[in-house]
């Protein structure tokens, strides 16, 4: 039935596209599928807002009503596709990296993309790793979302060192979770990495909950916690993405 080939056929495009962006040829050769056929699904799928053009190009990545898909049966699922444009406008605002992460499991965070600054000293991607909450910001941002008991099961398990900055003292950590509650955003100080430092807030749902964070984050000698401007810049376009 040449329907059903059709949608297998964008099916697969699409799933080559989720597993890493590239252009006409370069997918259809991942997929197996004619260059011909490939460039025609994808532009039947870009008018869908399925996939979009990745700029500069050329290529394609997966697009926003893949990600109003997923996010209708997990609130986390959509936020990488949601957050990007929020991200381009953050780091073109205050000159910095920016990233979103959400909750892996219980104990960690998982940073799921970000956009590059254009200065000479940038960080490595951090798309896809997972670290202990207690030890970024963004982390930080979701533990202060917890209850009380949440964050006393938290630290039960131990708070391990990473530099001699980390936070390892419950005490301290319930003290440091409470001001982010009042603050409405966490820092970090070369917690994790020597010489790096970062800045996040929450990223709330439709009832509230905090479902996400979104960081800014970069040399410590250039992201300082004096600097205003990166928390309300990073505050404000926290919110309109919750929005």
């Amino acid at each position: 039935m040449p329907d059903v080939q059709s949608v297998e056929r964008a099916f697969l495009v699409l799933r080559t596209v989720a597993t890493g962006s590239g252009g006409v040829s370069d997918l259809a050769r991942r997929a197996g599928l004619p260059v011909s056929t490939t460039a025609r699904l994808l532009a039947t799928l870009e008018h869908l807002g399925a996939v979009v053009r990745v700029e500069p190009g050329p290529g394609f990545r997966i697009g926003p009503s893949i990600g109003d898909l997923a996010s209708a049966t997990d609130a986390t699922a959509g936020i990488a596709t949601r957050a990007r444009v929020h991200l381009e406008a953050l780091v073109a605002e205050v000159g910095e990296t920016a990233g979103v992460s959400v909750p892996d499991g219980r104990r960690e965070v998982r940073y799921l993309d970000q956009v590059e600054c254009d200065k000479d000293v940038i960080l490595r991607d951090w798309s896809g790793v997972s670290v202990p909450l207690h030890a970024v910001s963004s982390g930080l941002v979701l533990l202060a979302a917890r209850t009380e008991s949440e964050v006393r099961e938290y630290c039960a398990h131990g708070l391990a060192r990473f530099t001699n900055r980390t936070t390892t003292r419950t005490a301290e950590l319930k003290r440091r979770l409470g001001q982010i509650r009042k603050d409405g955003y966490a820092w970090t100080v070369e917690e994790f990495i020597d010489g790096v430092s970062s800045v996040a807030a929450p990223i709330r749902d439709g009832t509230g909950h905090v479902i996400g964070a979104l960081h800014v984050h970069g040399p410590s000698y250039r992201v300082k916690s004096s600097n205003r401007k990166v928390i309300r810049a990073l505050l404000a376009t926290a919110g309109r993405l919750s929005a």
